[in-house]
């Protein structure tokens, strides 16, 4: 038998795909079957939700551009496990957290 687990834990650090940044309260990351939302109040506060840029969280020197899709850097701050479902809060707003290159 293979199997493969995720268990994860309060303040680990996770590389996450963006698979939804079109709200202006923040954005979902996912890794495997665990769901990450990461609110604006978790993320540096030079960055903000732009909609004219293409549903897209921007920094103000447009270095940073997360849109679904990017590659995040996350730090848990929170879980919930359900029955059959898995999801966390996460932030983004730590040195080396955030888009990866």
């Amino acid at each position: 038998y293979s199997v493969i687990l995720l268990r994860p834990f309060r303040n680990q650090v996770m590389d996450t795909v963006v698979t939804l940044a079109s709200d202006e309260n923040g954005f979902f990351t996912k890794v495997g079957p665990l769901m990450i939302f990461v609110s604006r109040h978790n993320m540096p506060d030079d960055i903000s939700f732009n909609p004219i840029a293409g549903d897209c969280w921007v920094s103000e020197d447009e270095k940073v551009e997360i849109r679904e899709g990017s590659l995040v850097r996350v730090r848990i701050i929170g879980l919930n496990f359900d029955a059959g479902n898995m999801s966390a809060i996460g932030t983004i707003k730590e040195t080396y957290l955030g888009q990866l290159e």
